[in-house]
């Protein structure tokens, strides 16, 4: 099935392109979230009036996002506390949960979908490397350090 991608999508093409897909992933994904569009005669003549205002709008929200990304470089780095054990194994674990939580206590507004944890949920104290990657061509990185709660 072909459709015109709306959205720039990772290893299909970028927004505006025609792309050929399994139907099932263009029925049951791309077109339901809004990322892509049939491509038959009329879709694609309504399409190009309308790429000039996507553009704009796709590069609107870089530009935000690459703002945002920018106070999270100022910040450099978060520090959570918690319940350690002997061994500096946490009580439980930090998840993306807890990042937000100190990132909207330092002032900045995160959706958890931006957060990427490399390596899964955080039990250990130390440094720990986080992406926060608000666009798809905007990612930064920003560590959460881990101490122990007296």
């Amino acid at each position: 099935m072909e459709v015109i991608l709306l959205l720039k999508i990772k290893k299909l093409g970028d927004s505006g392109t025609i792309v050929h897909v399994k139907s099932g992933y263009a029925r049951n994904f791309l077109i339901p979230k809004g990322k892509a569009i049939l491509a038959n005669k009329k879709n694609i003549e309504s399409f190009e009036a309308q790429r000039i205002e996507l553009e704009k709008e796709n590069i609107s929200k870089l530009l935000i996002a690459q703002s945002r990304a920018e106070k999270i470089k100022q910040i450099k780095s978060i520090i959570i506390s918690s319940k350690v054990g002997k061994e500096g194994k946490i009580f439980g674990s930090i998840g993306i949960r807890n990042i937000i939580k100190e990132m909207t206590l330092l002032g900045i507004k995160v959706n958890k979908k931006e957060i990427k944890l490399p390596n899964g949920v955080l039990r250990q104290v130390g440094e720990h490397k986080i992406i926060f990657q608000p666009h798809n061509e905007v990612h930064e990185h920003f560590i959460v350090n881990i101490v122990a709660k007296k």
